[in-house]
């Protein structure tokens, strides 16, 4: 159980590397290149930066949870 929770808490920790990677900081960052600095709506964030930021989000909660388990499990 455990070694399946550090995989996964592994996978986490990558794909939270690449997401925030992908955030466009001052100079536009890596969503630029890819589409997302394209037609920006009224708020200065398009949707692609949007769903963007859900899914870091979402990855950053599954990280936590799986801290706090292998924690509490090792």
């Amino acid at each position: 159980m455990v070694y399946v929770l550090a995989f996964l808490h592994t996978i986490f920790s990558i794909a939270l590397i690449g997401l925030i990677l992908l955030h466009s900081g001052k100079g536009g960052g890596l969503s630029s290149s890819l589409g997302g600095g394209m037609g920006s709506t009224f708020s200065g964030t398009t949707i692609m930066e949007k769903n963007l930021t859900r899914l870091t989000l979402i990855v950053v909660a599954l990280f936590g949870v799986s801290t706090v388990a292998l924690i509490f499990l090792s």
